[in-house]
């Protein structure tokens, strides 16, 4: 009876494929996630009672047809739900190609205009030189009268010349034109000669007729978005500017124009299918032996499985609120409608703005560079819901450069570099009298040691975390023995050398650090 009822459902659809309804829906909503947007379209339908053929029309070919999803009235029995390419359309129906042509046509009417001129005044120069020969005697002409003449036929041509140059640099400056807008029309072409129009075609039996809503839904994989945030500080006193934006990026096909727009971290779904899991058979390990060479080989593969196109990372969407923070992902909705073109670029918007409060430290490796870096760091970060993304850093108004948050950090605190800072000094010297060598016994001792400058040029007080280092012994003959630490905390499993300094306005501190390296007298090491 199923199959029967399922072969009448066909007929009866092809039949009525002349009386289809045809309608234009409106994108009411369109959900980004990280690849991909779930785009939920609305339009009102004018039901008969019985069966009904509507046709969602004019929708941009090539998403995901397996993930259409069509709501309506509780009351109305959809019996099935289709999609199908539409490939009538033509360059004509399109608004932009239509309004580049007109151009075109425009420019090439005002091109054949100022040719015509040009031949115009070409005629009267032509007609002018070949009467511009005068008689001499024979021709009854003064001197005077003769000068008048030569003088009128001067101005005359000249100005003929002069009009002629004109409409020549008015057509090169049209062909300059009439060449870009062609070039657009040829890329505008070539984009519509590799697109078609899709339609969504439902077929529904109503007992009563009305004007129903239906909102249609589905997924487009040409749509994506990534986070990007500005780290704004103007002075160690004031808390720390967090803006979180987001970057949209779409080539549907279909330019999103003043809609409702959210932003998910989450991935869509695409299938209902969940896993099969099936035994897992335990194999003993068997030598195989080739030849005289004998190895052991691996235990069979685990039989366990997942069932084809399985997404278990889903969770369902259906957040109405700015910020919604789920077990997996956030969903961010704009409180404002907007804009995306259909151009593949990015388009940024923003997301959050928090002022946090941050504790700012200076670190310092002179070892490795000799600039001196701000440090900001951010405790119980994990409260504002920060994805992973690429930092802009803005210190004092000025950007001084890229960096990268890592929200998978497991640390309560989150440490981001802000940048060098110009207005402290640092400088690293060899202490040249502890360079040399001594010959004890049957090893010889080299010693080591360096003097660290730091000069606070800012009009405040500021915290220096100053590193260096002691290297460490690879073998047991060799010795390494620290001399002088100045107040330096060593770990001895690093060999990391770290001061903890306060430097007042203008302030200038010192460090020094020595060691001591022990090794047999015939090996050699480079410090």
């Amino acid at each position: 009876m199923k199959k029967i009822s399922f072969v009448l459902m066909i007929l009866i659809s092809l039949q009525l494929n002349a009386d289809e309804i045809k309608i234009k829906s409106q994108i009411d909503k369109v959900t980004v996630f990280r690849n991909g947007a779930q785009i939920k379209r609305v339009a009102t339908v004018n039901i008969k009672s019985g069966i009904n053929v509507v046709v969602f029309t004019d929708l941009p070919a090539g998403f995901n047809e397996n993930s259409i999803i069509v709501k309506g009235n509780p009351k109305l029995e959809i019996n099935s739900v289709s999609y199908r390419n539409d490939f009538t359309r033509t360059f004509e129906s399109n608004p932009n190609y239509m309004s580049l042509k007109r151009q075109y046509e425009d420019l090439m009417i005002k091109k054949e205009n100022e040719e015509i001129v040009i031949e115009t005044w070409k005629e009267e120069e032509s007609l002018i030189l070949s009467n511009k020969k005068i008689g001499g005697e024979n021709s009854g002409l003064t001197q005077e009268q003769l000068v008048k003449v030569a003088d009128l036929y001067r101005v005359r041509l000249l100005d003929v010349k002069q009009k002629i140059l004109v409409s020549k640099r008015k057509i090169i400056d049209l062909d300059k034109e009439i060449k870009t807008i062609y070039s657009q029309m040829e890329e505008s072409i070539s984009k519509l000669g590799n697109q078609n129009t899709a339609e969504v075609v439902i077929i529904i039996n109503s007992n009563s007729p009305g004007n129903e809503i239906f909102e249609l839904s589905y997924i487009d994989n040409r749509a994506n978005w990534i986070t990007s945030f500005d780290f704004r500080l103007e002075s160690l006193q004031k808390p720390l500017n967090l803006i979180n934006k987001g970057k949209i990026r779409q080539y549907t096909g279909e330019d999103w124009i003043n809609l409702n727009l959210a932003l998910s971290t989450g991935n869509p779904q695409t299938n209902i299918q969940f896993p099969v899991i099936n035994p897992w058979f335990l194999y003993y390990f068997e030598n195989v032996y080739y030849g005289q060479i004998q190895t052991k080989s691996k235990a069979f593969p685990a039989q366990t499985r997942i069932e084809d196109n399985v997404r278990a990372d889903f969770e369902e969407n259906n957040a109405e609120v700015d910020v919604k923070e789920n077990i997996t992902f956030m969903e961010f909705s704009l409180p404002d409608k907007i804009s995306i073109p259909s151009d593949n670029k990015e388009h940024e918007v923003k997301l959050k703005d928090y002022e946090i409060a941050a504790e700012y430290q200076y670190i310092a490796i002179p070892k490795l560079d000799k600039n001196v870096y701000l440090q900001a760091n951010i405790i119980d970060w994990n409260q504002y819901n920060l994805s992973s993304g690429e930092v802009k850093l803005y210190f004092e108004g000025t950007f001084v450069g890229t960096s990268v948050l890592d929200a998978n950090l497991l640390s309560d605190t989150l440490s981001i570099s802000l940048g060098p800072d110009i207005a402290i000094a640092c400088k690293r010297e060899k202490l040249k009298d502890l360079k040399k060598t001594n010959f004890l016994s049957n090893k010889k001792q080299i010693q080591s040691g360096f003097e660290i400058s730091l000069k606070n040029n800012k009009p405040q007080a500021i915290e220096v975390v100053l590193r260096d280092q002691i290297p460490l012994s690879t073998d047991s003959e060799m010795e390494i023995e620290t001399d002088e630490l100045s107040g330096g905390k060593l770990n001895k499993d690093t060999g990391i050398v770290e001061w903890k300094l306060k430097l007042q306005q203008g302030e200038q501190i010192k460090k020094k650090f020595s060691y001591t390296v022990k090794i047999p007298k015939d090996k050699r090491i480079n410090l």
